[in-house]
């Protein structure tokens, strides 16, 4: 809780002169038609006057401070861009598979998540860890028996656009999982039910160590190209997408400067955003990343 309070400490701060300056405002209006003159002893001096106003200034102050730290640790969701037809992209705290994280009227959602370029499906804490998103997704696919790691592997080769640009890769570059290296940016939409689909991004490829590595240029290229695949397959319905490239990701970039890149860059392409989007953040992330830090 300190460690939430203390990130937000300049909105919380921000805030609580902003309603404090408003209620001096008020009162300042007030005396144009009411005397204040009463709230005061009238043999208090001057001073006496200056020193009670500011007490009571400190008071206000403090009031507000308590308001805004107690709206920090309530909110749990923040609007950062208002895009076209009533659309906006929200920043979230939450599970990214929670249902609840878009609204009950909703009748299907989109997750988009980061994998790697050679879209392998194994998850063996070797190729895919399950400690990644991208092993969790599928492990979740895998758990309630949706797809096996096989029936998964030719619904993503069926789902790849035909003019798909990959190159080969030999054994002794990547010793295991699938040699298709695709481009940077490409991505497949997955059926997982009636109510959701699955949007995979090719972001990093694979050393011959098998360790995940994306340049910037490159993350740059396929948040880019995640932005023009939204427009093109959300068909209106939510997208709930992490903080690409964050968590154990190998991007050299901390979780809220890929945040605020990723802001920026739909910012830039609001005009293309027709769909809600929820960006959301790891429940682990709380204490290091403020919602008010980004309005």
């Amino acid at each position: 809780m300190w460690k939430r309070l203390k990130n937000s400490r300049h909105h919380i701060l921000k805030q609580a002169g902003i309603w404090t300056g408003s209620v001096y405002a008020i009162l300042g209006f007030l005396r144009m038609f009411v005397s204040l003159e009463g709230l005061f002893d009238s043999s208090a001096s001057f001073w006496n006057k200056l020193l009670i106003s500011f007490i009571i200034l400190l008071g206000v102050w403090c009031l507000f401070l308590l308001i805004s730290g107690g709206c920090v640790l309530l909110r749990k969701k923040v609007k950062v861009i208002n895009g076209r037809n009533g659309r906006a992209v929200y920043v979230t705290y939450g599970d990214l598979f929670d249902k609840k994280l878009v609204p009950k009227s909703t009748e299907k959602r989109n997750i988009c998540f980061a994998v790697n370029r050679c879209f392998d499906t194994i998850v063996d804490e070797h190729l895919i860890s399950s400690q990644t998103l991208h092993g969790y997704a599928l492990k979740r696919l895998y758990d309630q028996g949706i797809y096996t790691p096989q029936s998964l592997d030719q619904a993503i080769q069926k789902a790849l656009p035909i003019n798909s640009h990959y190159v080969t890769l030999s054994s002794n570059q990547k010793p295991k999982g699938n040699l298709k290296r695709y481009d940077v940016g490409t991505a497949v939409d997955i059926p997982v039910s009636h109510e959701l689909n699955y949007f995979m991004i090719g972001v990093s490829s694979f050393n011959v160590d098998l360790k995940a590595e994306t340049s910037r240029d490159e993350y740059v290229l396929a948040i880019q190209r995640m932005i023009d695949f939204y427009d093109a397959h959300s068909q209106g319905y939510p997208i709930l997408m992490p903080i690409i490239g964050g968590f154990l990701s190998r991007t050299g970039q901390s979780e809220i400067d890929l945040l605020k890149f990723i802001i920026r860059t739909l910012k830039l392409n609001e005009d293309h955003i027709n769909s809600d989007i929820y960006i959301v953040i790891r429940e682990g992330a709380k204490n290091t990343i403020s919602l008010f830090n980004l309005i």
